[in-house]
């Protein structure tokens, strides 16, 4: 027997609910990290996976201005920014 009930996430009925207002009502997530990388990858043209390989595989830029974007996105100093 198949269960034609819609899933409820929220405890209230969503029968008269809209597209929209389903949305609106999902709760807010933030995620810093994943949003740094996006910033990033918007203010240097690159790719995400470009900006994955500067942060976690300290792969440097190859164009001074991305690594100008990052210390000042960051606030960290050049010569600190891939310093272990």
């Amino acid at each position: 027997m198949e269960n034609n009930q819609p899933s409820n996430t929220f405890g209230q009925k969503v029968e008269n609910m809209t597209l929209k207002g389903y949305y609106k009502r999902l709760p807010l997530r933030s995620a810093p990290r994943n949003d740094f990388i996006k910033e990033v990858a918007r203010e240097c043209h690159v790719t995400l996976q470009t900006v994955r390989n500067w942060i976690l595989y300290g792969i440097k830029p190859q164009q001074r201005c991305h690594i100008d974007i990052l210390s000042k996105l960051t606030g960290i100093k050049e010569e600190n920014l891939w310093k272990d």
